[in-house]
């Protein structure tokens, strides 16, 4: 069968490879076919084809490039590759090696026909048709030709129906063989699968018996174990680990008998296990000087893959703890009874207050010693978990706590920190605490709000102690934020833990020192021992330092205790309660102050009979009693507070100054600056009335200045502290809008009217001096004006106005007078036109006049000012400049020109100080006759004109762009006169030149 199959294999071989052959080796054909379109792989391909004739010869002798007798060639062919190797073993193995170098050519032939067909598939096709009795048409256009095979014309469909049965033939022999082939692979499969399914139940056999053989063996080392030894009881964790996983294996959940013997017993040891795992971890992690046993038992938590499970746990006994002091603190029965208690316990009435605050404080201390005792065993916990690593996986304890969900009330969805247990559980904290304040402040209606909101100094003392604490050990908490990874030891990172950077050496434990051995014992620290309970740390803890204090406020944990009002959270509903009845205890006698005069008339009908009335002395101290009182609560001493809370009750005070200053300016005369003031320089009814309001206004603001001292320093004199004294600082910086705002009141709505009237009476004394003052005359009522004009009014000013008003007022309507004055008296004598020289003369004898008076005014006003302090001296130093200037002599040189005078001028030192309008309205004196003045030019009165330059407020820099327009005006106007005139001019031609250079360099420097 099989050489029959190989035969018919070579025969339907050969007849591809004639046929192929027939068609490449006949060049003609191919080349008709393609001569529309040659092509190159064609060509590769004929040329590949006949290399292969070359090289086998056998080919062409027997004929297997015709289509003739593909059957006998073919045989022909095998036969003489049988006899081809005579020297090979058999007939069989010949016929085989045969067979594989035809399928090789075969395969060859077949790739060649593939390109073949590709490049010229119209070859292929014509040979298709023909063996279907087709004749394709030739043409002139390089269509399909006919192509002869060697069979001629007398091809007909016999030959290929022969060809097709023999394919049949060979098909169904291929099947026969096909079948037998599947059916021999099928078996072997089935035998292969056989044989698997033993070796798979083999194979699980010995799995199981493993498992089995395993869990004996663990089972035997928990025959012998001490629960008291942390040691064997991380080993047996470790066991009990390994024996839960292997019970839950599918292979051991049948029932076999001996698996069923030692689960029983497994559980137990396992419950046994968890109970005194759990013992303790209640007993360690509270105790900070316990850290290796604490190590020791999260170690038997890891084997059990219950670490974060059991961590939780001991975080959420912390909170509980911490809620149940908090709830013992906040409970309305304890809060309603404090005051009866404190009445008790107090000798007498007097020291019911401070009896109160000491009850508080007794309070806020335990509750804190609670809180204190919680956070410090979470924090414990913490440090142990960031430096305890498996001595197998080297997994760091904090990470595999991290790796896990964390809790839903512990959940802080705005975190964008990285994970901290402490951090967590302070922020769950203060959710409690604040729930809890917010329902005690409801409680009934808000009846305990006041001795709720009482508690808040003590409270916050306490808090900041709590946060200092947590602060102390700052070199443990950047070594936690900062990630280190820890060192191993034994029992994976056991060594780490008694790292002296840790600061949490056992109390009263032996030294190395004492015992040299104890520090190289395995077993020294794996025997539980009754270690000292620490004494309550914050009970004996003192004031944190200063430096501390910074830190403190600038932590995380501070942040989150005093929370803001977006989250509200931590202290901050009690500090808002203590806040708004600060501010309520603060604001409550200001209803009392500045009533209105209510009289009755004749018919008894209540009406408005003029001013209101204004608070005794008595009601102003009053005042200050009660912000020394408030402030006092941030005394330790005093308050049961703390110094830093001086802020905020500050900010209170700050509120009341704020509502009490709008009820001052309410209760002034409003009568404006027309009516302050007499004919005779004396106050007017509505000024005396506003002047005694700006004596309470400063009797209050001494009050305020006074206080700090009075609070924080004073009662304790001599032996005061740097903190007392800080304190001070602190209460009087928060203060000082206060004081502010008092000034710029008194200022805005009393003082400023008051210049104002005073300056316009004394610009109308001073206009006078164009009235022919300094005109050449033998009189000496006119060579003394300010002696004898204007040395009157100052004194009357200080001795009916400035000697009634409190010195600080007094002092800036005396600065503000003088620095008018000078203005004034200056900008005026600098309009008078001609100016001889006995009138320059005059007007110096009058400026040290002037000056004289002004000194005396600002000594009678009671400040520590002095004249040539006001306004940084520059009105003084105009005053002293112009005497210079009236004796200026640069235009005595006529053949100078105007921008060399100019030159000369600005180089003077005494250009400076003066402004420019004074400079430029002094140079006019010396301008001819059709040079028009300033104020003629704008037909005003000279002492108008100065009103322009100087305001009544003395402000003087809005005026001097306008004079220097104007002065440009008049130069203008002079060129046309001049020029029209054609007459000799008297006066200095060269004026008007020189004030146009001169201006806008003035101008300049005044800006800069």
């Amino acid at each position: 069968m099989d050489d029959s199959f190989n035969a018919s294999r070579h025969r339907s071989s050969s007849a591809s490879i004639a046929d192929t052959s027939a068609k490449v080796t006949n060049p003609a054909s191919v080349v008709s076919n393609t001569t529309a379109n040659p092509n190159d792989q064609a060509a590769a391909a004929a040329a590949s084809l006949q290399l292969l004739l070359r090289e086998d010869n056998l080919l062409m002798e027997h004929g297997l490039t015709e289509s003739k007798n593909p059957d006998q060639v073919a045989f022909r062919y095998a036969a003489a590759l049988l006899q081809e190797d005579d020297t090979s073993s058999s007939a069989k193995q010949r016929a085989d090696l045969a067979l594989q170098d035809v399928e090789r050519k075969l395969a060859l032939v077949e790739s060649l026909g593939v390109k073949l067909s590709r490049t010229s598939p119209e070859a292929v096709a014509g040979h298709l048709l023909r063996l279907h009795g087709h004749h394709s048409p030739s043409g002139p256009d390089g269509g399909i030709s006919e192509v002869d095979d060697g069979a001629g014309s007398g091809s007909t469909l016999q030959a290929v129906r022969e060809r097709a049965d023999r394919l049949e033939r060979q098909s169904e022999v291929l099947e026969n063989v096909a079948k037998r082939v599947e059916g021999s692979l099928q078996r072997g499969l089935d035998r292969m699968d056989t044989a698997c399914t033993r070796l798979e139940r083999v194979l699980n056999l010995s799995s199981t018996l493993k498992m089995i053989l395993r869990a004996q063996f663990e089972n035997s080392k928990l025959q012998n174990y001490d629960l008291e030894d942390l040691r064997d009881l991380t080993r047996a964790a470790a066991s009990v680990s390994i024996l839960e996983d292997l019970f839950k294996k599918p292979e051991l959940q049948h029932r076999i008998a001996i698996v069923e013997r030692l689960r029983p017993e497994a559980t137990a040891t396992a419950a046994a296990v968890r109970d005194a795992a759990g013992a303790l971890l209640e007993k360690y992690y509270m105790e900070p000087t316990a850290v290796q046993q604490l190590g020791a038992t999260l170690q038997v938590y890891f084997h059990l893959a219950e670490l974060p499970v059991a961590v939780w746990k001991a975080v959420d006994f912390a909170h509980r703890k911490a809620e149940e002091a908090t709830r013992g603190l906040w409970n309305p029965s304890t809060l309603s009874g404090l005051t009866e208690q404190a009445r008790k316990q107090a000798k007498d009435s007097r020291m019911v207050a401070k009896k109160l605050i000491q009850l508080r404080l007794e309070l806020a201390e335990t509750w804190c010693e609670g809180i204190s005792e919680a956070t410090n065993s979470v924090r414990n916990l913490q440090r142990v978990l960031t430096r305890k690593t498996d001595p197998e996986s080297r997994k760091v304890f904090i990470d595999v706590v991290a790796g896990n969900p964390v809790p839903i009330h512990y959940e802080q969805p705005k975190s964008k920190r990285e994970f901290s247990l402490f951090a967590l559980f302070w922020a769950r904290f203060c959710r409690t605490l604040s729930e809890i304040l917010n329902e005690v402040l409801e409680h009934d209606h808000g009846k305990l709000v006041d001795d709720v909101s009482a508690f808040y100094p003590s409270v916050r003392s306490v808090s900041k102690n709590l946060v200092g604490q947590l602060h102390e050990s700052l070199p443990i908490a950047a070594y936690e934020e900062s990630g280190a990874a820890p060192t191993a030891g034994i029992l994976g990172g056991s060594l780490a833990l008694d790292d002296s950077f840790l600061q949490l050496a056992s109390a009263g434990a032996p030294t190395q020192m004492d015992n040299p051995q104890a520090a190289h014992s395995a077993d020294s620290w794996t025997q539980t021992r009754e270690t000292a309970t620490a004494s309550s740390s914050y009970a004996k803890a003192g004031a944190p330092s200063s430096a501390l204090s910074s830190a403190i406020f600038q932590s995380s944990q501070w942040k989150v205790l005093t929370s803001n009002e977006e989250e509200c959270s931590g202290l901050y509903p009690l500090q808002k309660a203590f806040l708004e009845a600060c501010t309520e205890r603060l604001c409550k006698p200001l209803q009392y102050m500045f009533p209105e005069n209510i009289a009755l008339d004749d018919d008894g009908v209540p009406v408005n009979s003029g001013l209101s009335l204004l608070p005794s002395k008595y009601d102003v101290q009053r005042f200050d009693e009660n912000i020394r009182e408030e402030l006092s609560l941030a005394d330790p001493k005093e308050g049961g507070g703390e110094f830093t809370a001086v802020t905020m009750i500050a900010e209170c005070v700050v509120d009341m100054i704020s509502q009490f200053c709008v009820r001052a300016r309410n209760a002034l005369s409003g009568s404006g600056d027309d009516n302050y003031l007499k004919a005779d320089w004396t106050m007017t009814e509505a000024l005396q009335h506003d002047r005694k309001v700006a004596a309470i206004m400063y009797t209050l603001q001494t009050y305020l200045k006074s206080g700090p001292e009075k609070t924080f320093v004073a009662p304790y004199r001599p032996s005061t502290s740097h903190e007392q004294e800080q304190a001070a600082q602190m209460c009087l910086a928060a203060l000082q809008p206060a004081l502010d705002e008092i000034d710029n009141m008194v200022a805005e709505v009393i003082l400023n009217p008051l210049c104002r009237a005073s300056n316009r009476r004394l610009a109308d004394v001073m206009a006078t001096m164009h009235l022919g003052v300094y005109v050449d005359s033998g009189d000496d009522d006119h060579s003394a004006f300010a002696q004898n004009r204007l040395a009157p009014i100052y004194h009357t000013i200080a001795e009916n106005i400035l000697s009634k008003f409190p010195p600080p007022y007094a002092s800036v309507v005396a600065a503000n007078i003088s620095s008018y004055s000078i203005y004034t008296f200056v900008s005026n004598a600098a309009l008078i036109r001609p100016l001889s020289e006995t009138a320059r003369l005059h007007i110096t004898q009058d400026l040290a006049d002037l000056e004289l008076s002004l000194e005396q005014l600002v000594m009678k006003g009671g400040g520590s000012i002095q004249l040539n302090q006001i306004r940084n001296g520059k009105p003084y130093s105009e005053l002293r400049s112009v005497r210079q200037m009236l004796f200026w002599n640069g235009l005595e040189q006529r053949s100078k020109s105007s921008q060399d005078i100019a030159k000369g001028l600005l180089r003077e030192l005494w250009v400076r100080d003066l402004r420019p309008s004074t400079i430029i309205h002094f140079l006019f004196t010396y301008a001819p006759s059709l040079l028009s003045s300033p104020h003629h030019t704008k037909r005003v009165k000279p002492e108008e004109y100065a009103e322009k330059l100087v305001t009544l407020d003395g402000e003087v820099n809005h005026g001097e762009e306008d004079a220097w327009m104007v002065t440009m005006s008049c130069c203008d106007s002079y060129q046309q006169r001049a020029t029209s005139a054609g007459a000799t001019q008297d006066g200095d031609s060269r004026i008007s030149q020189i004030l146009l250079s001169l201006g806008p360099e003035l101008l300049r420097r005044r800006r800069h």
